[in-house]
């Protein structure tokens, strides 16, 4: 009995660790499933300037023409990176897919995960066996909360915008593999990826004076030398002909009101994850708190433990600060936006990292409580950040299956500003056979009849415009723009209602952009598009729209 109990004890050991791991790979599975089903194959708004337009004058360029593409700004940003994966994409296929530009940036995401494992400390226990120290079930556990906290979508926008996905989530992948490289003395490579992380976006050009700034403080002044020099040739590169494109700098700071403003930016972004419009003020709070913890980690030198979290750690905080610099004119709620918020859950994640590790290698007996609740709110979060934004990620696909659709069948595109001719531009590009997306038809997008209450119309509490009414084949084809007057429109629910000898019947519609509005902050989330079969609608049908937001319904008939 006894050898059959030791054996039993034995088999839980052998198969903890991949209980574990299967644990830690359930939020990884779920991206991955994610973005398999709502990744699409279509641009949007900085696509354009920074895809489209380069891949039309690529193919008539010489080679000057060439390199002066691949260095042309976009906003504030050399996006050679970008532009390179894209370039090779066409080489290899004859066409660029939008995609395929989604899943090479969430590839990224992917790469941090890996390297944050790599660089977890092993982790003490209170065994006098070294060999204990390093125990895979430990090491998981210890690693568990991070990818609960890394991937959850409160970035949806950047893992399914083709830019977005691959500058913002690629700048932090090679920014970390850097100081990883680094810390392992492998400092040519470890510049390689700092030359990648300038040349991807904008807050990748404080790797490579953060490289320095370890070389120097473990006086390994040869290499400093050679980083230097290495870093002088890239800048000049970078900052030829560079243009500002926006008056912020240091002298907006100077005054008190800037800069507690400033401030307030900043804290508000590295806790954006905790942000919630009832508690704002958590946000900062988090924020603060990371700051003092990164203090703390300056000062005692955490930099000999683990230099590859530290510096990701100073890293991240940099980017807050030029992030808030950035933003000086705009309100707090700018950077709540989710194409920002990888920086605060890859902030909350590295941050959890230096503060297990300090704990465990101090031996900490707070640990054992610390730890389970540290697991509980990252899967907290993970859960109410996916179930929160999931109805975003399918209005984003929508967004892009409209403006397909839009642009296909009668030339619009509504999610870039008109200001890069998106329409014009995109078709110029499939004519030239290098974009070339599978066809949608009016069957694949009709609007499906729903029931509502007979309304009353309130035509003092809608605003809206219509801008394409036509039957198409077996189709009523309805667009435009819908909103309840003077409320901020967020992912409307519009309806469009088609009288009938029995009363009005609801149709829903399909969600897209409307970032030709003047004011886009508050309007670009109001357009609609209704696919309604012309057998309901008639030859001359009386039309009305019924939107539904933040708690508020409007209706109003538009003929």
């Amino acid at each position: 009995m006894q050898a059959v109990a030791l054996s039993s004890a034995a088999k839980t050991r052998s198969l903890a660790p991949w209980v574990w791991y299967g644990l830690t790979a359930l939020p990884v599975l779920y991206y991955i499933v994610m973005v398999a089903l709502h990744a699409y194959n279509m641009p949007y708004m900085d696509d354009y300037p920074s895809i489209v337009d380069l891949l039309l004058r690529w193919q008539d360029a010489d080679w000057s023409e060439r390199g002066r593409l691949l260095l042309e700004q976009n906003n504030f940003h050399r996006v050679v990176f970008l532009k390179l994966i894209s370039l090779a994409n066409y080489a290899l296929t004859g066409a660029v897919n939008f995609t395929f530009l989604q899943w090479v940036g969430n590839v990224a995401w992917l790469m941090i995960g890996w390297l944050l494992w790599r660089s977890l400390a092993p982790v003490p226990d209170e065994s006098t066996d070294p060999s204990d120290r390093r125990s895979p079930v430990k090491r998981i556990l210890t690693f568990l909360p991070a990818v609960y906290f890394l991937f959850q979508f409160q970035f949806w926008n950047n893992a399914f915008w083709s830019m977005a996905a691959i500058c913002n989530l690629w700048v932090h992948a090679w920014a970390l593999l850097s100081f990883y490289l680094a810390a392992r003395q492998r400092i040519g490579w470890a510049l390689a990826a700092g030359a990648l992380s300038l040349f991807t976006v904008g807050n990748g050009i404080v790797v490579l004076p953060l490289l320095i700034a370890g070389l120097l403080l473990n006086r390994q002044w040869r290499q400093a030398t050679v980083a230097v020099v290495v870093s002088a040739v890239l800048y000049a590169v970078y900052f030829s002909n560079y243009q500002n494109p926006s008056s912020a700098g240091l002298s907006s700071l100077l005054s008190v009101e800037r800069i507690i403003h400033f401030v307030q930016l900043d804290t508000a972004f590295l806790g954006a994850t905790f942000y919630h419009p009832s508690v704002a003020w958590l946000s900062q709070v988090v924020g603060w708190l990371t700051i003092g913890w990164s203090l703390y980690l300056v000062i005692t030198r955490y930099d000999r433990q683990n230099p590859t979290l530290f510096w990701m750690v100073i890293f991240l905080h940099l980017t807050g600060l030029m992030l808030a610099l950035n933003r000086i004119e705009n309100s707090v709620d700018v950077v709540f936006a989710s194409r920002y918020r990888q920086v605060p859950a890859l902030m909350l994640a590295v941050t959890y990292l230096t503060f297990a590790d300090v704990l465990i290698s101090k031996r900490v007996v707070a640990w054992t409580w610390i730890f389970p609740l540290t697991l509980a709110a990252a899967v907290g979060i993970n859960v109410v950040s996916n179930v929160t934004y999931f109805s975003k990620i399918v209005r984003f696909r929508e967004l892009k299956q409209t403006d397909q659709l839009l642009w296909q069948r009668y030339g619009i595109v509504r999610g870039c500003s008109p200001l890069y001719q998106p329409a014009q531009r995109l078709s110029q590009l499939a004519a030239s056979g290098a974009f070339r997306p599978a066809p949608l038809t009016l069957d694949e997008l009709v609007s499906q009849e729903v029931s509502l209450p007979q309304p009353t119309p309130t035509a003092s509490r809608l605003s809206h415009q219509i801008d394409l009414n036509r039957q198409d084949g077996s189709y009523l084809v309805v667009s435009g723009f819908a909103k309840i007057t003077g409320q901020k429109a967020n992912f409307n629910d519009t309806y469009l209602a088609v009288q009938t000898p029995g009363g009005w019947r609801f149709f829903t519609t399909l969600f897209h952009q409307r970032l030709d509005k003047e004011d886009s902050l508050n309007d670009k989330d109001t357009g609609f598009t209704a696919v309604v079969p012309a057998s309901v609608a008639g030859s001359s049908p009386k039309l009305g729209l019924f939107v539904r937001s933040g708690g508020k319904t409007a209706f109003q008939v538009i003929n």
